[in-house]
């Protein structure tokens, strides 16, 4: 699995969403988030924190992200890999220890007024769309948004993926059409003409030797 950097954020990108969380913290008393992202799906390992709002599950880090810590906390297999490859230069090959509990008293309750949204970027790559595609989506009634609290359009998860499945189930009733319509037009029988024949002589040639 490769670990790479996210770029600093930018205004459609700067929230993410992050599942199965902890907060870790190093000797050198960094601070740091884990989880799993659901705006790029994959394990994530934020900047130092800088704020930490534990009433509102809200975290701003040193790169300037805000994190949004949905669910309970917990543990997933991407962000462990992904922190423990990172873990010796973040900490200076200090140890380290878990101070969720510490720090969000409730932290293993789940919070029922998290809906789970996408921005605008998660939701594109979804769909394999891009962005300005996505937004006609939206404008066209098609895709409902939301605006957050931090002034971004947010996305339901849930709407997005139901979208996706029409769109697939679209692409396999054209495929299935157009299969349909080259072979009643016997673009395959002509194909077939160009195969090679075996000859009877060459399948029996074998036979004796």
């Amino acid at each position: 699995m490769p670990i790479y950097l996210h770029p600093p954020p930018e205004e459609s990108a700067s929230t993410v969403r992050l599942k199965h969380w902890s907060i870790r913290e190093f000797e050198n008393g960094t601070r740091v988030l884990v989880g799993f992202s659901q705006e790029t799906r994959d394990g994530r390992v934020s900047t130092a924190i800088v704020e930490l709002d534990a009433v509102a599950r809200r975290v701003r880090t040193a790169s300037g992200r805000i994190y949004h810590l949905v669910g309970p906390s917990g543990w997933s297999s991407d962000s462990e890999y992904t922190f423990h490859r990172v873990a010796e230069i973040i900490g200076k090959g200090g140890s380290w220890c878990d101070i969720t509990a510490e720090l969000i008293p409730d932290c293993r309750v789940s919070r029922e007024d998290e809906p789970e949204e996408l921005s605008l970027e998660a939701a594109a790559r979804i769909l394999f769309v891009s962005r300005s595609y996505l937004k006609r989506l939206i404008d066209e009634g098609r895709l409902p948004v939301r605006i957050n609290q931090d002034g971004y359009p947010r996305i339901p998860l849930e709407a997005a993926m139901a979208y996706r499945e029409q769109m697939r189930a679209r692409q396999r009733e054209g495929m299935a059409q157009m299969m349909d319509a080259a072979q009643r037009a016997g673009l395959y029988d002509a194909e077939a003409e160009d195969l090679p024949v075996r000859r009877k002589s060459d399948d029996n040639r074998g036979e004796g030797e």
